[in-house]
């Protein structure tokens, strides 16, 4: 059976951004949807599977994905665990 690790650290910046960083382990991820603002993904170890919209793709180390506001999406580790900070501006 999948898991999901999800060990969330948020931290305000200036100008209203946020950082993320998540933990993914889960061959079955939830749907997210983020209604107001974009998102921006950044793979820090693993590989990460993110599905935007129906399309999928894989993500390593260094790589990066924004995910536009409103679209419904899914991440989760392709190949066991994945780390991944993402930031977004709230209006």
């Amino acid at each position: 059976m999948a898991s999901q690790t999800a060990a969330k650290t948020s931290s305000a910046v200036r100008f209203g951004a946020a950082l993320t960083f998540e933990s993914f382990d889960c061959a079955d991820a939830p749907v997210r949807v983020r209604s107001r603002e974009d998102t921006l993904l950044r793979v820090i170890a693993g590989v990460v599977r993110l599905t935007v919209e129906g399309r999928v793709r894989l993500l390593g180390p260094g790589e990066e994905a924004i995910v536009p506001a409103g679209a419904p999406h899914r991440l989760a580790g392709a190949e066991g665990e994945a780390h991944v900070v993402m930031g977004f501006r709230r209006p």
